[in-house]
């Protein structure tokens, strides 16, 4: 009896790059199953810009979960990152992508929520030192780069606190340096250090 390609078989034939991964296209345009798995594995791959399919799939259904598990564990991000470096089922390129993502959107829709934004993109940032060897060091780099022009777009800009502003600022430089090259992350961290510079001038 045939069977549909699982997630995970799908997951595995991308990863191992051509001529498995244009088999698995293929038969995702002749059978409508596997097309849909097909387009949940990409959507994985999309949603965290993560380039092996068979990491998303692994971590990426659980990191909300996971990450709603690590906030319950303290109120900021010194709580947050002291539970994350106890226990590594927090310390996925997923889970960051996720407080990362959460971050943004804290900031793209209130101000006053500017404080959480911080901490979360710095729990994010935090996350990367702790990637393992598995993951491209060049792509944990764009990731902190992110993650650090993140938490410039939410620190606060009075004169005592707006050091660490520039800090952070300084940091996603740094981390966009040693980078992919990525034009994509090169056009978000800049968008993102354009707010620091906006609200200084404010």
């Amino acid at each position: 009896m045939r069977r549909h390609l699982e997630t995970a078989d799908i997951a595995k034939l991308l990863s191992d790059g051509s001529p498995f991964a244009e088999f698995c296209r293929h038969l995702a345009e002749t059978c409508p199953t596997c097309g849909e798995r097909l387009a949940e594995v990409e959507a994985l791959m999309s949603r965290f810009r993560h380039w092996d399919a068979e990491t998303v799939v692994r971590e990426g259904p659980a990191a909300a979960e996971l990450l709603e598990t690590l906030l319950a564990k303290g109120e900021d991000c010194a709580a947050w990152c002291s539970a994350m470096k106890e226990e590594g089922e927090y310390q996925t390129w997923c889970v960051a992508w996720s407080a990362l993502e959460r971050a943004q959107s804290l900031i793209a829709d209130d101000s006053a929520r500017s404080a959480q934004a911080w901490d979360l993109a710095l729990l994010a940032a935090a996350i990367t030192d702790h990637l393992g060897a598995s993951y491209h060091p060049n792509s944990v780099s764009d990731l902190k780069a992110l993650a650090h022009a993140t938490a410039a777009a939410a620190g606060p800009q009075a004169t005592a606190a707006a050091i660490e502003t520039l800090r952070q600022v300084a940091a996603a430089v740094a981390a966009l340096d040693q980078g992919t090259g990525d034009p994509t992350v090169a056009r978000d961290v800049m968008s993102l250090l354009s707010r620091v510079f906006r609200k200084a001038a404010e």
